[in-house]
C-alpha cells in the first residue's frame, strides 16, 4: 500500500457465514485495488465492472474490519490522485450460499477462436479444434475474464496461427501470475515455454494450475525477473503495467530474438505512445495495437 500505513486487526468470532463488500473504483485500477485488498485481508476477491468484491469469513472478521477497509480504500484512491466517495456496499451470506455465490461468476469462457478457459468445477464438452485450459479461479488473478488477459491470449493465438516456419516458436511469459498465458501458450503449440514472476506465491499458484493441465507439463517456471531466465525467445509477452514495462525495457529487449515478437500489455491508451517510443529506441518496430475497454496491447517486432 502506497500510504505506508500499518493496520492492526482485533480478531473476534462473530459466527458462521461470509461478509461481502462491493468497493467501487475506476475500471483501470480495479486489478491493483484487488491485489491490495487480497494482500491485506488474505481473503477472496473478485474484479467486477467498476468494482472489487471482497469476501471475508465472519468467524475470522475483525470487529473493526469495515473501518479498516474504508480507510485502506480511501488511502488507495488518494495515492493515485483519485476521488473517493466512501460508498461501500455490504452484504452477508450463510455458509450454504458461499460456494454458489463465489462460483457463479466463473463459467467456461471462450477467448479468441479456439481457446476455452474453464474452472475446475464446470464440465465442458470441447468442440472440434477447441483448446481447453482448466484453471482454479480461487487461487489467483488471471482467469481470462480481464481485458488485458484476453488481449494477450488472442494475440498469442494469432501469432501461433500465422507462424509459418519450423520449429515452433519459443515463448517467454514475464509476470506470469496464475500462469494462464504460459499454459495457454503451451497448449497452443509454443515450444519451449518459460515463465517468470517475482512473487513466490504466484509461482506456486501457476505450478498448481499446471498440474490441472497435463498437456502443458513442459512449461518451466522461474522465480525472479526476466534476467533469471536463460536464452532469447521468438515471442515474449509481458502483461504488467506501464511503469514496469518502462523500467524493464532494456532487459525485455534482450530476451527477444532478432525478428522476434513482443507483446506489451497492461497499458492504458494514454500510455501507449511513451512506452512504444521507449521500445522503438531499442530496435523494435510497432506492428499493431489492440484495445479492449481502456486497456491496450502493443505488438512489436525486433528489427535487429
Amino acid at each position: 500500500m502506497k500510504s505506508g500505513e500499518c493496520f492492526s486487526f482485533k480478531e473476534v468470532n462473530v459466527g458462521k457465514g461470509w461478509w461481502m463488500a462491493d468497493v467501487p473504483c475506476p475500471e483501470s485500477v480495479c486489478d491493483e485495488l484487488a491485489a491490495v485488498l487480497a494482500d491485506l485481508f488474505g481473503v477472496g476477491v473478485q474484479v467486477q465492472d467498476n468494482a472489487v468484491r471482497l469476501y471475508l469469513s465472519a468467524e475470522k472478521a475483525a470487529s473493526d474490519w469495515k473501518t479498516v477497509l474504508e480507510k485502506v480504500v480511501e488511502n488507495f484512491h488518494a495515492s493515485l490522485g483519485l476521488p473517493w466517495a466512501g460508498a461501500v456496499n455490504y452484504g452477508f451470506c450463510e455458509d450454504a450460499d458461499w460456494n454458489a455465490r463465489w462460483k457463479e461468476g466463473f463459467k467456461p469462457l471462450r477467448v479468441g477462436r479456439r481457446l476455452v478457459i474453464t474452472p475446475t468445477w464446470e464440465s465442458y464438452t470441447p468442440q472440434a479444434h477447441d483448446v481447453v485450459l482448466t484453471l482454479d479461479p480461487g487461487m489467483a488473478f488471471g482467469t481470462g475474464h480481464h481485458e488485458t488477459t484476453r488481449l494477450c491470449l488472442e494475440w498469442l493465438e494469432d501469432v501461433m496461427a500465422t507462424w509459418s516456419s519450423a520449429p515452433a516458436p519459443s515463448l517467454l511469459d514475464v509476470g506470469t501470475g496464475s500462469g494462464i498465458l504460459a499454459l495457454a501458450g503451451a497448449l497452443l503449440g509454443f515450444r519451449p515455454v518459460m515463465a517468470v514472476d517475482n512473487d513466490a506465491d504466484a509461482i506456486e499458484i501457476a505450478q498448481k494450475n499446471q498440474i490441472l493441465n497435463p498437456k502443458a507439463a513442459s512449461v518451466q517456471f522461474f522465480m525472479g525477473t526476466a534476467e533469471n531466465v536463460p536464452g532469447r525467445f521468438a515471442v515474449v509477452v509481458a502483461n504488467i503495467q506501464a511503469g514496469p514495462l518502462m523500467a524493464m525495457a532494456d532487459v525485455l529487449a534482450q530476451k527477444v530474438e532478432p525478428g522476434g515478437r513482443l507483446g506489451l500489455c497492461g497499458l492504458l491508451e494514454e500510455q501507449v505512445s511513451e512506452v512504444t517510443r521507449r521500445y522503438e529506441a531499442l530496435g523494435f518496430g510497432k506492428e499493431r495495437h489492440r484495445q479492449a475497454g481502456p486497456w491496450v496491447l502493443v505488438a512489436m517486432r525486433c528489427r535487429a
